[in-house]
């Protein structure tokens, strides 16, 4: 089956891509999808990263069972802010 990979963020920059086809068995979990990916392209190391990941723009775990054009998404967590109060006027 074939599912979409689409990489947020540093991600995105490290792999040079945002989206890419997937080929993977018929059963594969979302954990089966980050294996072959962290496999076809290592510098990503999503292995060693802390990320979220969607499937079909919902958060999902990496048990689920992944379906023929099924999106999946990974990106790094969101942090930050911009370091200041804005006052009342």
């Amino acid at each position: 089956m074939q599912i979409q990979v689409r990489l947020f963020a540093t991600l995105r920059q490290l792999a040079g891509w945002s989206q890419q086809p997937l080929e993977l068995p018929e059963g594969a979990t979302l954990d089966d999808a980050l294996a072959a990916i962290d496999a076809r392209y290592p510098t990503l190391t999503i292995g060693k990263r802390t990320f979220y990941a969607a499937v079909n723009q919902e958060y999902a775990k990496g048990s689920q069972v992944l379906c023929e054009g099924d999106e999946v998404a990974i990106f790094p967590p969101v942090s930050g802010g911009c370091g200041y109060h804005l006052e009342k006027l």
